[in-house]
């Protein structure tokens, strides 16, 4: 088959972005040299847990001459560093998208495959009009036994979704998400009220484990602030998240647990990624101690 003169310029390609975890080694993270007599030691790469990712995606419909109705394709492929699968990728992923002029419909179909599980996963969507949708969650393979596999080769996830616009400007739409989890067998129901301003939202989480009420609040353009409380136990988390020019930061605030800040700051190589920990339940000085990790992400 031969590829048009301008097909390259229809596709980009990213990567391969590597990022790294660097932190400070705990004693147990190091390997004794045989040839040393154990005097001599290096970091163990599995605590540096390196990550490859390549991406390639559509800048525009990939095959409008063969199949007009797809709009977009993406695919990703992925590599985490493992001492008993350093030979076999991780994972593969795609996204492909597809869109109906005539019946205004939209299919989103998303396949994976994990190597290292053997597991395969098809994600299946259906959008009408940006505001209705139906999706399916389909699995089979897997490593297990026998039991494992009949069970993955089923249906493990139905969704729908329908939002009703209303003309008012306290609340401006409404939206219901149902969710049946078939692996687990418990059921979900996400409600979402948003003011005519679009500047607030409250989501009604009716999950089986946690339900939890949260509100967000656009405060500008980049500050958004949304405090969530747990129904189940009244447990309240606030989260504040900053939109940077070159990254973002992310805050999150659990009186009974701990503090976490990740600080994502872009370059032109790649990023910088700092995961800032910081608890406030213990007793002792070692768990009250502050755990950063810093991430570089570098991109070829």
């Amino acid at each position: 088959m031969v590829l048009p003169t301008n097909a390259a310029a229809r596709f980009s390609v990213l990567g391969p972005v590597l990022t790294v975890t660097l932190k400070d080694p705990e004693p147990s993270s190091f390997s004794s040299s045989e040839g040393s007599g154990g005097g001599e030691k290096w970091l163990n790469l599995n605590n540096l847990r390196p990550n490859l990712l390549w991406s390639i995606e559509s800048r525009s419909k990939p095959l409008p001459n063969w199949l007009p109705s797809l709009t977009s394709l993406k695919a990703n492929l992925g590599y985490q560093y493992d001492a008993r699968f350093k030979n076999v990728p991780s994972y593969v992923e795609a996204d492909a998208k597809f869109h109906e002029p005539k019946t205004n419909l939209d299919l989103q179909i998303q396949p994976s495959y994990d190597f290292r599980s053997r597991r395969a996963s098809w994600l299946v969507q259906l959008l009408s009009n940006q505001k209705a949708y139906l999706m399916a969650k389909l699995g089979s393979g897997g490593s297990g036994g026998q039991a494992n596999k009949k069970q993955a080769k089923w249906l493990q996830l139905i969704r729908a979704c329908y939002q009703l616009d209303l003309p008012y400007a306290s609340v401006g739409a409404v939206r219901a998400t149902p969710t049946w989890n078939l692996q687990t067998g418990e059921p979900s129901c996400v409600l979402e009220g948003m003011t005519g301003s679009q500047r607030t939202k409250a989501v009604l989480n009716l999950e089986y484990q946690n339900p939890t009420l949260t509100v967000v609040h656009s405060v500008s353009d980049r500050h958004v602030i949304s405090p969530e409380i747990s129904l189940y136990n009244a447990r309240i988390v606030y989260q504040w998240n900053i939109r940077l020019d070159s990254g973002s930061i992310r805050t999150q605030v659990d009186p009974t647990s701990a503090v976490h800040v990740t600080w994502t700051d872009k370059s032109m190589t790649g990023n910088w990624v700092t995961d800032f920990r910081l608890p406030l339940a213990g007793t002792t000085l070692s768990a009250l101690a502050a755990d950063v990790r810093v991430r570089r992400q570098f991109s070829f």
